[in-house]
């Protein structure tokens, strides 16, 4: 993946529709993948508010297609435990250290990996208590307003309550748009929201679609489960990239 003699014009655009690829095809997972890549090439502070309103787009157009079948009554109980974490994700987002905001975003994508590849099976059976979706919610809803990576905690609680594979791209897309527009407004109030933002969000917008396109080719073609394991063995050779980069200039 070698981006060093192409101008920045092309690069985003091309993560962007990498990442879209991913959530097309499984209904999450596009600012894990794009986060920390276009974090490396326009700082954390651009890259959360850009994937924010990629990822707006891309819930949107799968709620449409999946809103029926949406489990209301556990989306709208994660969807307000998230709602309480977001403000304090935006806070830090803003006011942290962005060098440590990458390292904690290189560690949660390790993390999330490894549990996808190697933990997953071992506990999938194991049964949580009701009052664990607000616990989720609440992790997701900070993560979500720090990194725009809310997703990897709904889709571990989805795991847990064993979720079908179609429940996971419906139920996902209920709690992704709705907070998604929540996050995208605290962007805005707190100023994260600006020309550059959006003078990439607009560049990208024809990958997204032709990412959504491609996507459904990709679902009919490839099984799932062997792609998802090709896509957190990436997820974690970025992960490690990713933070070892963010150590080494933290301690230079």
């Amino acid at each position: 993946m070698d981006f060093s003699n192409l101008p920045i014009e092309c690069i985003i655009p091309i993560i962007i529709f990498m990442g879209s690829l991913i959530y097309g095809t499984f209904g999450f997972g596009d600012a894990l993948f794009s986060m920390p890549l276009i974090s490396l090439f326009l700082g954390v502070k651009t890259a959360t508010p850009l994937m924010t309103l990629n990822g707006l787009t891309l819930s949107a157009m799968l709620f449409i297609k999946h809103y029926k079948d949406i489990d209301w009554q556990q989306i709208k109980k994660l969807l307000l435990a998230s709602f309480l974490g977001v403000p304090i994700g935006i806070y830090f987002l803003k006011n942290g250290n962005e060098n440590w905001i990458k390292i904690i975003l290189g560690t949660i994508i390790i993390l999330v990996s490894l549990y996808n590849l190697y933990l997953k099976d071992e506990i999938h059976a194991k049964k949580i208590p009701n009052y664990a979706i607000l616990f989720f919610g609440f992790i997701a809803g900070v993560l979500g307003g720090a990194f725009n990576s809310g997703g990897p905690a709904v889709v571990i609680y989805g795991t847990f309550s064993n979720w079908t594979p179609h429940q996971f791209i419906s139920n996902l897309q209920g709690y992704f748009l709705p907070n998604d527009i929540y996050i995208l407004i605290g962007q805005i109030a707190s100023g994260l929201l600006n020309k550059t933002v959006l003078y990439y969000y607009v560049i990208s917008l024809p990958f997204l679609f032709l990412a959504l396109y491609c996507s459904t080719f990709i679902r009919k073609q490839i099984k799932e489960h062997q792609f998802k394991v090709y896509i957190h063995y990436l997820l974690l050779l970025i992960g490690c990239i990713f933070l070892i980069r963010s150590i080494l200039v933290f301690q230079s």
